[in-house]
């Protein structure tokens, strides 16, 4: 499904997982920029995060880590001056999530209502009131099941137009599930100074890419 829907007040979602009672302590953690220390460790080329629920390969490179934790939650981005950034929101799923998840209309709704409940309106338009899901659909089926998504996030990329004096729009592709009881979100910005993309024009070739290095993302990160 294309084009932007206006959010329905966080009904999907809300039908499927009760997630409200984790969004006043994750959206004003997520909203916070990253510390000088990293809480999360990193060793052997590895993020580690801090609550023990997954470790996020990582490239070689002049790169940033920005991350934030609670004791049920949390979000890691990988930055570098290129423009790319990679990263995994995660939160802590209730104790109903087993019901949700062997319901597949809910768990659907819960992944979808996840990037236009929460992070569209949560996370993406108070950086820019223009946020927009251009792209989304579902992927695969049973436990590779997972809700796939581009958002376009006008000037917050990190790459500058020095003729335009100002930021390039981040489209970002975004990957959710569910993996031992939390749910994720991965993300990845697919308009980059070496591969860059048209925000307003994303072609077939565009979103394949896209789809594939959100999946290769996925099955390179290790869920203990």
């Amino acid at each position: 499904m294309k084009g932007d829907v206006k959010p329905n007040k966080r009904a999907a979602l809300g039908a499927a997982i009760p997630f409200s009672l984790f969004f006043g302590t994750v959206i004003p953690l997520l909203f916070l920029s990253g510390c000088a220390t990293t809480k999360g460790k990193v060793s052997d080329g590895s993020y580690y995060a801090p609550l023990g629920n997954f470790v996020l390969p990582l490239d070689r490179g002049n790169i940033r880590i920005q991350d934030k934790n609670d004791a049920r939650s949390g979000m890691v981005s990988v930055l570098d001056d290129m423009g790319n950034n990679e990263g995994i929101t995660y939160v802590g799923l209730p104790a109903n999530a087993e019901a949700v998840h062997n319901d597949p209309e809910k768990r659907d709704s819960a992944y979808r209502g996840f990037v236009r409940d929460y992070a569209l309106p949560g996370l993406f338009r108070p950086v820019s009131a223009q946020s927009k899901i251009v792209h989304e659909e579902f992927l695969g089926s049973g436990l590779d099941r997972a809700f796939f998504a581009v958002a376009v996030i006008p000037e917050a990329s990190s790459v500058m137009d020095p003729k335009m004096g100002k930021k390039w729009d981040s489209v970002r592709a975004l990957l959710v599930f569910d993996k031992n009881k939390f749910m994720y979100m991965l993300h990845s910005e697919i308009n980059t100074v070496l591969d860059p993309v048209h925000a307003a024009s994303l072609t077939d070739k565009d979103l394949e890419a896209a789809r594939k290095k959100m999946q290769r993302m996925r099955a390179s990160i290790r869920f203990p």
